[in-house]
């Protein structure tokens, strides 16, 4: 059964900028398509009492940034016309500067593999649709490159299954069926079974 929940505060797409910590939802940043205006909003959700919570913004407007969750605190990386990358600590309540991104990443999509962070696709500073794989490895503290995905789109979704991460769907010039896995410990990708309808 599905229930609706308290809204937002103000109209805006989240591209990659919810994720899930300690219980609540935390939705960063966005863009305004109507007006396209990029912001630097930070709020919070708390499903036990059904609200929203206003916390401290980011330093700057970042729209189509991507979001992951690594040792405990956010991480929101990239966004239109931005190579960095700022870290929530929900503990302090307080941000951070991150290592930067080698090169602009917007509108791609990250995900958490044990103590790294990888940023799949998106597009460039161009507003190009890329293919380019971004791994964040805590441990060493820096970015690297792997090998290129498959299909260049933005828009995807990433899933962790079977060891794999699994990058579904998404959109270049079309919306799209494709469905890639890729080995982080292997640094390959293959092909998986379509989506029976295109997805963005």
């Amino acid at each position: 059964q599905w229930e609706e929940m308290a809204p937002l505060n103000e109209i805006r797409n989240a591209c990659d900028g919810v994720e899930a910590l300690d219980g609540k939802i935390y939705f960063v940043g966005g863009r305004n398509f109507d007006t396209l205006q990029s912001h630097n909003k930070f709020e919070r959700f708390d499903p036990v009492t059904n609200t929203w919570e206003t916390l401290d913004p980011l330093s700057v407007a970042r729209g189509g940034s991507a979001c992951a969750v690594l040792d405990g605190k956010l991480y929101v990386i990239g966004g239109q016309n931005l190579t960095s990358v700022e870290i929530y600590d929900p503990v302090s309540n307080s941000w951070s500067v991150g290592v930067s991104l080698p090169n602009e990443v917007n509108h791609g999509t990250a995900i958490t593999v044990d103590k790294e962070i990888y940023l799949i696709s998106g597009r460039n500073s161009s507003d190009s649709n890329i293919n380019k794989v971004f791994c964040f490895d805590s441990t060493l503290n820096k970015w690297s490159e792997k090998a290129n995905a498959p299909t260049t789109r933005h828009g995807a979704k990433l899933v962790w299954y079977e060891n794999r991460i699994w990058a579904i769907g998404g959109v270049n010039d079309t919306y799209l069926d494709v469905v890639e896995s890729y080995d982080p410990f292997t640094d390959t990708w293959r092909s998986e079974n379509s989506l029976s309808t295109p997805r963005h």
